[in-house]
């Protein structure tokens, strides 16, 4: 099982430290972060200093891979516009004259759910923008829809009625603990059929959990998707702003509960 961390802590000095000791304390744990520094990669420019001086550290460990944060507004927003951000993503090596700032593919935010035609075209063309040729390191892509509805999950005809095969990932459940909990979801949400390599849930508002609780909801998790993502951060827009008290638990219980 990986981790999947939208990392939207801002990189004042000290501030991403909790992630390199988890990744130093659990070299078996994979870790997969999306950069966000300005909703986005600050359009035709670099990002600020502290971003420049934070991202290349996350290339020292092995078990780290970066992506960078591209919101399609539910593929209503003007492709060139997606186009022209992964371009700076891409760019940011060049632009910097410092490869360590390459990232490894691109995490797609809002996108759609529910199946059509011109929107798979529209995503097709965004992935293929980081699957081709060699600017990203890993040429990785992550949709997250922030819902893929059970039902689907578990309709036989559920690759041609979405959009899973042009990503490596894509986050199927994206709430809080208590709608994961709720009989409707969590039981069809574990009962699907699709590769769990190939799919994330990231849960937020979490209770107050002891470690041992901590560990039976990860093993859950487990049951749905091989990535995941928890905080008991309760505050819309701060949930993945700061590491949660929880963080280094999580990643015990995610590297087989180890202490």
């Amino acid at each position: 099982m990986s981790i999947l961390l939208p990392l939207y802590v801002y990189p004042i000095a000290g501030a991403w430290d909790p992630l390199y000791s988890a990744a130093k304390a659990h070299p078996d744990v994979d870790f997969t972060v999306i950069v966000n520094p300005c909703s986005g990669p600050c359009i035709g420019s670099l990002p600020d200093q502290y971003y420049l001086s934070e991202i290349p550290k996350l290339r020292t460990y092995e078990n780290i891979r970066t992506l960078g944060y591209v919101a399609t507004n539910y593929a209503t927003k003007n492709l060139s516009s997606v186009l022209a951000e992964i371009d700076t993503y891409a760019n940011w090596p060049k632009m910097a004259n410092n490869t360590k700032l390459k990232v490894d593919g691109i995490f797609f935010d809002e996108t759609p759910s529910t199946y059509e035609s011109y929107k798979y075209d529209y995503l097709s063309k965004a992935s293929t923008a980081v699957k081709n040729g060699t600017r990203f390191r890993d040429r990785f892509v992550v949709h997250n829809p922030g819902l893929v509805s059970p039902e689907l999950l578990n309709s036989k005809d559920i690759m041609q009625n979405s959009y899973l095969n042009l990503s490596d990932i894509t986050v199927i459940f994206e709430e809080t603990f208590d709608k994961w909990l709720d009989k409707s979801n969590f039981d069809k949400l574990q009962s699907h059929r699709i590769r769990r390599s190939k799919l994330a849930v990231i849960l937020h508002s979490l209770p107050d959990l002891s470690k041992r609780v901590l560990d039976f909801v990860v093993e859950q998790v487990e049951d749905a998707a091989d990535w995941l993502f928890v905080t008991d951060v309760k505050t819309k827009d701060e949930y993945y702003h700061g590491f949660s008290p929880i963080f280094a638990d999580m990643v015990k219980s995610v590297d087989g509960g180890a202490e």
